[in-house]
């Protein structure tokens, strides 16, 4: 028998109608935070511009990342170990390994990501130019990494 929650709802919306952060290189479109999926999953679209870095090594204890390729290449380092995805390509990083990724050379990389469960993350992406220019303490810095499961190595 199927346990059918009263609270569920679906989630839909356009690519045209999220929100789009630019960085250097950069456009991560905010598809679905786990609060808009009852903390099932969380969605991005990334497009990192030939050579753009996308996240030095890091981990999550939480949540499961996949990473599939839209369009362009994008190469990976899954616990040390080189990585390259062309498009159509998919990686799918458990919980507690340590990954990294960027645009391969002359290659732009599309990429739809997928975090599961969800762990609400919209807001570390939007603090993060504030983060890469040194703007945040590392007190705060510590705390932000906990709430959202981003740990750096």
């Amino acid at each position: 028998m199927t346990d059918l929650r009263s609270d569920a709802r679906a989630f839909v919306i356009q690519q045209r109608d999220a929100e789009l952060l630019r960085g250097d290189g950069s456009e991560l479109w905010l598809l679905a935070d786990a609060s808009d999926c009852c903390g099932a999953l969380g969605c991005n679209r990334l497009r990192l511009q030939p050579g753009a870095a996308g996240a030095r090594p890091h981990l999550h204890r939480r949540s499961s990342e996949a990473f599939y390729v839209l369009e362009g290449t994008l190469e990976m380092l899954i616990d040390g170990e080189a990585v390259r995805l062309e498009q159509g390509g998919l990686a799918v990083i458990p919980a507690g390994v340590v990954h990294s990724f960027r645009a391969g050379d002359g290659e732009v990389a599309d990429v739809f990501v997928t975090l599961a469960p969800g762990t609400d993350r919209f807001d570390y992406f939007r603090a993060l130019p504030k983060i890469l220019r040194g703007e945040v303490g590392a007190d705060e810095l510590a705390r932000m990494h906990e709430r959202y499961d981003v740990h750096f190595v």
